[in-house]
């Protein structure tokens, strides 16, 4: 593959709710590929998955697009626990992205948030280095 090399770019996160936004500043991130599964399903092992309350409180995330012309897609990992690994996209959650940003929705509010981004191809990457924040209180 041509992009087993390290590929570089600026994560930057926001989070906000309807009623504000704050921002965070990204961190540095290196991607090396590596196949990854992702799990699914609402725990009730019935295979349909749940879908969250509106809470109204996002996190959006852009960063530095992979120079090399297979990538295709990005994924966004996150959850409210680190893996603690680099490179790991042991996260609760993801979302597929077609650009180098994306908006995770339906946040817990007060919550300490942990974000990272992986390449696809065809293949996943290992994910960048992660970017945290905590979430707004919800409105009243």
């Amino acid at each position: 593959m041509d992009w087993v090399k390290a590929i570089t770019g600026f994560l930057v996160l926001w989070s906000s709710t309807a009623w504000g936004a704050a921002v965070v500043a990204g961190l540095l991130l290196t991607m090396l590929p590596y196949l990854t599964g992702c799990g699914g399903g609402n725990g009730n092992g019935d295979g349909q998955a749940s879908t969250p309350a509106d809470t109204g409180i996002t996190a959006s995330l852009a960063w530095s697009p992979v120079a090399d012309p297979s990538v295709i897609a990005y994924f966004v990992h996150y959850g409210r626990q680190s893996p603690g690994q680099s490179g790991s996209c042991s996260y609760e959650s993801s979302v597929y992205a077609n650009s180098p940003s994306a908006t995770v929705t339906n946040l817990d509010p007060n919550t300490l948030y942990y974000f990272t981004v992986s390449a696809y191809n065809g293949l996943e990457s290992a994910c960048s280095a992660e970017v945290s924040t905590v979430t707004p209180t919800a409105p009243v």
